[in-house]
């Protein structure tokens, strides 16, 4: 199945097609995805995932289609 991922920096993006999409297996989660974009320890750990504009948590799964979001712990100015 495909997800549309907006993901964190410093995260491993060549996983994702051109228009940000990528191909995950049935029943996957957030965390599945996370660990395969190698995000960094603080994104791992401290970030907030949104599925579809939600906050939820790693563990939730995933359907084809779903958008996810990784939202940084930490911003500049």
């Amino acid at each position: 199945m495909k997800v549309k991922v907006y993901p964190g920096p410093f995260c491993k993006i060549e996983l994702l097609d051109e228009d940000g999409f990528m191909e995950i297996e049935e029943g996957g989660t957030v965390a599945d995805v996370i660990k395969r974009l190698k995000c960094p320890f603080p994104i791992k750990y401290l970030g907030l995932y949104m599925v579809n504009y939600k906050k939820v948590k790693s563990s939730t799964k995933l359907k084809d289609g779903d958008i996810i979001s990784i939202i940084t712990p930490i911003a500049g100015g």
